[in-house]
């Protein structure tokens, strides 16, 4: 904290005008001295934390409220014109998603595997997955997805997917970041990589205030990675199936 800051350096300034090597008593006067003029800065900034604090968790709670009733007023109208689904942190680049009748439509349902979190310095990944052959199961698995509340306020959800269209003979490939700069491309090269066919895989991040730096991308392919290879789907996996 800079205030913090300058009343130490202050202090500090003072007292090394003041020292005087050969007084007695003279180190017990100086962590008085510093106990009575830091104390008052300490309280500043433990209070300015505790109102950050407070504010994060309204905010949170703001957005979990918004998350639910959009998703709940989404299955009320069983999808009809479709929804936008409002991320809970734009500030770090997640943006608006709008999703078409198609994703509300049962034919297109697939099973949803979760994975267990890694956590590294308060920030917590998980990771999703679905078998997918068309653009209807995709949206459906991101729409899904996106429709738990733990999952909409993330700080970031990127994903990837690929699927063989067999009436055009063509692979069909996307990834999106989702804010996290990145992140989409490597789960793609991810699922090139250990020959992942018909599979849509989401990471979820809630952002803990630590950044990361480059781990956070370890952490995000480990959690896809272990996912991918426990539900068999992956070259490498121990089932090794692909149905």
């Amino acid at each position: 904290d800079g205030g913090f800051q300058a009343v130490a350096s202050s202090v500090f300034a003072d007292l090394l005008g003041q020292w005087e090597p050969v007084s007695e008593g003279c180190i017990f006067q100086w962590v008085e001295q510093l106990r009575g003029a830091l104390r008052p800065a300490l309280e500043e900034v433990a209070s300015v934390a505790v109102a950050r604090l407070v504010e994060r968790d309204e905010l949170l709670a703001a957005a979990f409220a918004e998350a639910e009733s959009t998703a709940e007023a989404a299955r009320q109208s069983g999808g009809r014109g479709g929804f936008t689904f409002l991320p809970a942190n734009p500030q770090y680049g997640q943006r608006r998603r709008h999703f078409e009748e198609l994703s509300f439509d049962s034919g297109n349902a697939v099973e949803i595997r979760h994975g267990e979190p890694i956590v590294d310095r308060k920030s917590t990944f998980i990771a999703h997955a679905a078998r997918v052959v068309n653009e209807g199961q995709v949206q459906w698995a991101l729409r899904e997805m996106l429709s738990d509340k733990k999952v909409a306020v993330a700080t970031h959800n990127m994903f990837a997917y690929r699927y063989m269209d067999e009436a055009r003979g063509v692979q069909v490939a996307d990834n999106d970041d989702d804010g996290e700069d990145g992140a989409g491309s490597k789960l793609a090269q991810l699922l090139s990589m250990v020959g992942c066919e018909g599979v849509f895989v989401m990471v979820s991040r809630w952002y803990g205030g630590i950044q990361l730096g480059a781990d956070r991308f370890k952490h995000i392919n480990r959690a896809a990675s272990l996912i991918l290879d426990d539900a068999g789907w992956s070259c490498r996996g121990s089932k090794a199936s692909v149905g």
